[in-house]
């Protein structure tokens, strides 16, 4: 064999061991207390010993994928995914144009329906955690736009509708648990209605009511049993 062909030889055993090496893994970076995987990055090696993560996944307790996320060098890129306990996905977007906020988002409720079953014009992801997750969303109609937060575990935490930049209607917070934290009812941006606010087990934590921001009425307050604690008349009627 001439050295010609001993060189192209040498360089193609090299390529493909190399191209073996560059061959992505898994590798668990946390468990949970029964061992089980809670979050796990997808890399290859690189340089002087070092490896480069090409993605990550987070699991729940229960075995499930949590989220999908994939990155070229430090940058979010491609699809993301974030899923409910129940395996259903819970939204999706794709970072290959936007590193910072990512695009053509959709989101799904629990049951894997679209999330926000009215007719809108238009919707945005407005807020995200540090690590991109997509924190609140907005759905756009005329002049109207129904606001939504999420929880870590992706349930609800707030809910309500702003016209012309200001709260209008039914306003909810909610625990991670799924119950309600409080139910306000807004006209203009000010509180105007009733006004109730629950513990996390759904015992009622008190009863008001609001009149163009003030409190009004008799308001009432609860025990952790649910009894009636005691009044408060607030003077306006």
């Amino acid at each position: 064999m001439n050295k010609r062909n001993v060189t192209i030889a040498i360089i193609a055993v090299a390529a493909v061991l190399f191209g073996a090496c560059r061959r992505p893994y898994e590798t668990v970076f946390s468990t949970y207390k029964n061992g089980s995987p809670k979050l796990v990055f997808i890399v290859v090696d690189g340089k002087n010993g070092q490896v480069e993560r090409l993605g990550e996944k987070m699991y729940y307790e229960n075995g499930k994928t949590m989220y999908e996320k994939h990155f070229a060098g430090n940058k979010p890129t491609g699809d993301w995914k974030f899923y409910y306990e129940n395996g259903n996905l819970h939204a999706e977007g794709n970072f290959d144009s936007n590193d910072s906020t990512g695009s053509n988002w959709r989101f799904y409720n629990d049951k894997g329906e679209d999330f926000y079953g009215e007719e809108y014009d238009s919707m945005a992801v407005l807020d995200f955690t540090a690590d991109h997750r997509p924190l609140s969303v907005t759905y756009y109609k005329g002049n109207s736009e129904m606001r939504f937060q999420f929880n870590d575990n992706y349930t609800i935490n707030t809910k309500g509708r702003v016209v012309n930049g200001l709260k209008e209607g039914r306003w909810e917070f909610y625990y991670a648990n799924g119950q309600k934290m409080l139910e306000a009812n807004y006209a203009g941006g000010k509180e105007n209605g009733a006004y109730n606010s629950y513990r996390d087990n759904g015992v009622p934590y008190f009863r008001g009511f609001y009149i163009n921001g003030q409190r009004a009425n008799i308001w009432e307050f609860y025990d952790d049993a649910g009894n009636l604690a005691g009044t408060k008349d607030f003077d306006i009627h």
